[in-house]
């Protein structure tokens, strides 16, 4: 019997975070992060055999390795032997220098979850076909505060861009009303319509899909200082 393909709905990571950032560029808040489907199975089998502290500190060399300087603390993993829900990671995240202050700005890359990973195919050439576990889709919600006396500078976000049926990548900015907070949102996914199997002649169209959409994960926000204004003194 032929089994039918999943979808990449049914593979899915979905990723929120409500931060704040710091005048001095450290971004520090709440993480979670949901896995389903093959993703979540992948998960699970990687954590069953270990203790609480291992899987622990599996997790902290996972985000270190991309965000060197960051402290995860509060850590909570649900549902590694349930077979059903979706694996979830639930921490208090740390980074100091995540932003980079320039003079009277700061910039910072919204893509928290994209932060710190390569482009996913690095050589030019490839001598074997390109195969793909399943198809899978990210979700992603940030929520950056920004420090007291700046305002969001530049507010585009990365131009949405589409592989077709195949794949599609999707982010969009905005901020709250009172100006005080980012909201960036993704949404990606890949190997729609079964296609997960690539013959090497596709590497080059692959490599530069991938390639784009790391550019577009670094896209950068400027955020400016607030000119202050200056009491004048009178004089009689």
């Amino acid at each position: 019997m032929d089994i039918p393909l999943s979808t990449p709905d049914q593979s899915r990571v979905k990723r929120s975070g409500n931060l704040k950032l710091s005048e001095d560029g450290t971004l520090e808040g709440e993480v979670k992060v949901e896995f389903t489907g093959h993703l979540g199975i992948e998960r699970k089998e990687e954590n069953d055999d270990d203790s609480p502290s291992q899987r622990e500190e599996m997790l902290k060399d996972e985000i270190k390795a991309r965000l060197s300087t960051a402290e995860i603390s509060n850590i909570k993993i649900e549902n590694v032997n349930d077979p059903v829900k979706p694996f979830v990671y639930a921490f208090h995240l740390k980074v100091p220098g995540y932003a980079q202050r320039t003079g009277k700005r700061i910039f910072v890359q919204p893509a928290l979850f994209q932060r710190g990973i390569g482009a996913l195919f690095s050589a030019s050439e490839r001598k074997y076909e390109i195969y793909f576990h399943y198809p899978w889709k990210e979700v992603d919600e940030v929520r950056i505060d920004i420090p007291a006396g700046y305002a969001l500078d530049n507010a585009d976000a990365p131009a949405p861009f589409s592989g077709g049926e195949i794949s599609n990548y999707k982010p969009s900015l905005s901020v709250t009303l009172d100006k005080r907070t980012i909201i960036y949102r993704r949404e990606f996914f890949f190997g729609g319509g079964g296609n997960i199997l690539f013959p090497v002649s596709a590497y080059p169209q692959l490599k530069s899909y991938f390639d784009e959409i790391h550019k577009r994960d670094s896209h950068t926000l400027s955020l400016k200082q607030a000119a202050r204004r200056q009491r004048i003194k009178r004089t009689n």
